[in-house]
Order: C-alpha cells, then structure tokens, then sequence
C-alpha cells in the first residue's frame, strides 16, 4: 500500500528529555505501532514536541518526526527518525495529545492550535477528544456517577470546605489540575491544631479563595491498595492494583508504590460497566480510571498511563491491542459490554 494510503498517526508528548524513556506509555505505543507497520500494516508512526506546535503565517505546524526503528531497551538513544519536517495537523488521520498535567495554559494552548488545525480535514480525530481534553476535570468527572463517587466537594470557599472536613472527620485534598499524587494532602480536623493546620493548607491550595480544589472522603482502603482500570474505546482493557508503600495514604510508583495482580469484585464490576458507558458516551478512548473500595477516586484521559509495567505484570502485549483499536475510526457512542468477572493471574 502507497504511503498516501497509510494511516498517519501522530504522538503529541512532553519534550523528549523530560520523558522515562522505558516506560513511557506513550513511547511503548509507538514502538508497538512500528511493530505492526514491519507486519504489513498501514501504518506510519510520528512524534512531536508539545513544544513545537505554533502558528506561522497563518498555518499551524508542528515538527514531526517521522519513525524509522526503535532499538531494544527504548532509550532516549533508542529511536531512530527517518524523516523530521514541519507538518500541519490535518495531514494526520490520528493526534494523540498526551502531555502531562497540569492543565494550565501551557497545555491548553498547543491543543488549541492542534483543533485549529485539524478542522481542515474531517477525518482527522484528536484523541482523545480535543473538547474533553480542555473542559473534562479528572478530578471531578466521577461525580457523573454519583453512585460510585465519594462524598466529596468541590470549592474554593474556605467555609465550605472546612465545614465538609469538620462533618468527615479525615478528607483528602487534591488539586484540580494536577496528577501523580502531586499536591495531595491528608487533612485532619479532630483536634484544635489538625484544624488550624487544615485551615492553613486550604487556605495555601485555594490561592486565598481564588482556585478550586476537591476535598473527599478518606477511605481507609486505601492500605490496601486502589484498582487501576484501564479502558479502550469504553470497554475495560485491563486491570491491576496498585500499592501505597507502607504507612502512606498516597499511591506513588516512582516512590515506593508496586504493582499487584487483581480482579475486580461485584461492586468494582459494576462500577467497571458504569464507567465504560460514560467513557462511551464521551467518546474517550484512552483512560484510566482508579477505584477504592468500589469508588471511583480519580480519572485519567490526558494520560492514562503505567501500561508497560502492566504488561509486564500480565504478561500481556496491551499496547498491541490499543494500537488496533486506534487504527479503526471511531464509530459512534455505544454501551460499553459488561466486563464480567475479570481475572488476571
């Protein structure tokens, strides 16, 4: 098949010497990707620098590089370009935008142009959705499905707050913007100095009662670990639990969290059904979403990641799966099937 007729799937990332190379999910997608190109796929894979999307002269570009081989270990030294060239976002049939939070104006401003840009060709799909990337919060999609979510507020005023930590007892709170545990914080309001302290921090995180935040429910489970569920196109991929080291309320891979094999109970299947539908609904494709005792505690659809340690865990090529899934357009909302009793041992 010509090269014309080949699917052109771009991959939108942080800039290259910020990333962990290894197990990058995004960079294991790509070498999947090359992988089924060699096989006879249609296929060609490239990357860009978040940086370098712009606007010249009217038109948007970016710099593409388009990939030629990726040597074993995928190293930052590992991937070999075959061509690099300024390209305009509808040359592309797929966009992957999968740059890290925050989701500041520095994230949303090069999936702006990318949108810009992509208008030109119908067939061009941002993925995910270019408007549920700017407008869908992670930390607070889960209270769509209220029956699976927390008790939990979302405010910058200090005396609510305050008086939803007081009726808890214990509350997490996290900041709208951010992933990877960043900014979360235990909050204790028993004692005169757990609720000065509380005040404080809440007073720090609301910027003085100018941003948002989230205050939720502690959930004691959480020594035992959260689900981390992995969808593709609303239907759940795979799953594993992850670990808080010992003592921690936090879950951090790159601080002492690991990795177990899991499957899901009644509660966690139900859950797993209704998010798959939402996730339908919305024509997300990618995401991953963590569960604590059946409740949903955090969504992820800028860059559900950790797939490569799941694979190794599983013992289950995932990236070959989401690869071939990616090459079929979207067809339209649908229900998600019923997961059922998923195992993984």
């Amino acid at each position: 098949m010509s090269k014309e007729a080949a699917l052109k799937m771009l991959w939108v990332t942080d800039p290259w010497h910020t990333l962990d190379h290894p197990k990058d999910t995004s960079l294991r997608l790509m070498e999947e990707a090359l992988r089924l190109q060699s096989k006879g796929t249609p296929l060609r894979t490239y990357w860009c620098d978040v940086k370098s999307v712009r606007i010249e002269k009217g038109r948007v570009l970016c710099t593409a590089h388009e990939l030629g081989r990726v040597h074993p270990g995928r190293s930052s030294q590992a991937f070999d370009w075959k061509t690099i060239k300024p390209r305009e976002p509808h040359f592309f049939d797929r966009i992957l935008y999968r740059t890290d939070p925050p989701v500041d104006h520095a994230y949303l401003h090069p999936l702006q142009m990318l949108h810009l840009g992509a208008e030109k060709n119908k067939t061009t799909q941002i993925i995910n959705p270019s408007l549920t990337l700017a407008l869908g919060n992670e930390k607070f999609e889960a209270t769509r499905l209220r029956a699976f979510t927390p008790p939990c507020v979302v405010s910058s005023m200090l005396s609510t707050l305050i008086e939803f930590g007081m009726s808890e007892g214990k509350s997490v709170l996290k900041p709208l913007f951010q992933a990877q545990s960043k900014g979360v914080e235990l909050l204790e309001w028993e004692t005169s100095a757990q609720i000065e302290r509380s005040r404080d921090i809440l007073k720090t995180a609301t910027q003085q009662e100018t941003q948002p935040v989230i205050l939720q429910r502690y959930l004691a489970k959480i020594q035992d670990g959260e689900q981390r569920l992995w969808f593709l196109d609303g239907k759940l991929l795979a799953c594993v639990r992850k670990v808080p080291k010992k003592g921690s309320f936090r879950i951090d891979m790159d601080r002492g969290g690991t990795l177990e094999k899991t499957r899901l109970n009644s509660k966690e299947q139900r859950a797993a059904r209704a998010i798959g539908t939402l996730l339908s609904q919305h024509r997300i494709r990618l995401a991953a979403v963590d569960l604590i005792d059946g409740l949903i505690t955090d969504f992820n659809h800028t860059s559900p990641g950790l797939l490569t340690p799941m694979e190794a865990l599983l013992e289950r090529n995932l990236a070959r799966e989401v690869i071939q899934a990616l090459l079929k357009p979207w067809s339209g909302v649908r229900a998600a099937k019923p997961p059922g009793a998923i195992v993984y041992q």
